[in-house]
């Protein structure tokens, strides 16, 4: 599914109708009982964040959600939703290896099924990223438009 996102609410808004689509999923028994792990793809500047900003904002979680770049990964909890407890933030791009995100717990987060996993820079830890991950690919057409298309 591309769309084509002029402003910061149209982008809430696709953000509002990834999570109603995975929420729906969870409560119909589509989906394993792992984490949700979602794998961001795209340039600096391409709106990776700021989605993660809006998935944020759909789950009223009041504080400030920034790329977690130097810290690596950002825990957020979720109140108020029966299918998710944890959104966890994670900003692979400085990792030198694939082997370093195993030292944040990885394993025990993606079996953990209460999270919602976002990894900004997959391709940074490999194959460590689980199979049947969702993937979504942002590209930067103009300071206000981009390109999100959910894979």
């Amino acid at each position: 599914m591309k769309k084509i996102t002029k402003n910061l609410e149209e982008t809430q808004k696709l953000a509002k109708e990834f999570v109603d689509s995975l929420n729906a999923m969870k409560e119909k028994g589509q989906i394993n009982k792992e984490a949700i792990v979602i794998a961001l793809f795209g340039d600096l500047g391409s709106g990776k964040t700021s989605f993660v900003q809006a998935i944020a904002k759909n789950f009223n979680i009041k504080e400030g959600v920034i790329s977690p770049t130097f810290v690596i990964q950002k825990n957020y909890p979720i109140k108020n939703n029966k299918n998710f407890k944890n959104l966890i933030h994670i900003d692979a791009y400085r990792l030198d290896n694939p082997e370093e995100i195993l030292t944040l717990g990885w394993h025990e987060l993606v079996k953990n099924e209460n999270n919602l996993i976002f990894v900004e820079w997959p391709e940074k830890i490999g194959d460590h990223i689980p199979k049947g991950h969702k993937k979504i690919y942002f590209e930067f057409l103009d300071p206000e438009t981009r390109s999100i298309d959910v894979v």
